[in-house]
């Protein structure tokens, strides 16, 4: 599964793509900053993943605004993580792997 990670820090990036991979799933990350060309990356990337993952605790309010908003237009469920720690964001994406895809959807 291609997941959205919107926000967290950049010095976890590497830890998650990790673990991620060992899940079987691919990780692309958005910083989430959204001035100039960032929204439109940012709304390129939700729309072409399977699921977003937005980091509550350190983004901006503008990045989760648009990101949930994409989410939902395309029909695709984003979900919300306090922090962007490489455990948390495990448990996500374990979870995620753990049950159907329909399953998952229905429970954003």
């Amino acid at each position: 599964m291609n997941v959205a990670l919107v926000g967290g820090l950049e010095r976890h990036e590497p830890e998650i793509a990790r673990r991620a991979s060992a899940l079987g799933h691919t990780v692309e990350f958005h910083r989430g900053r959204v001035g100039g060309r960032h929204s439109d990356e940012l709304e390129s990337m939700v729309q072409r993943c399977d699921v977003t993952v937005i980091v509550v605790q350190v983004n901006s309010h503008g990045a989760m605004y648009i990101a949930k908003k994409v989410a939902a237009r395309h029909g695709h469920p984003a979900l919300l993580s306090r922090t962007g720690s490489p455990s948390s964001i495990s448990a996500i994406l374990e979870s995620l792997g753990a049950r159907p895809y329909a399953m998952a959807v229905g429970a954003s």
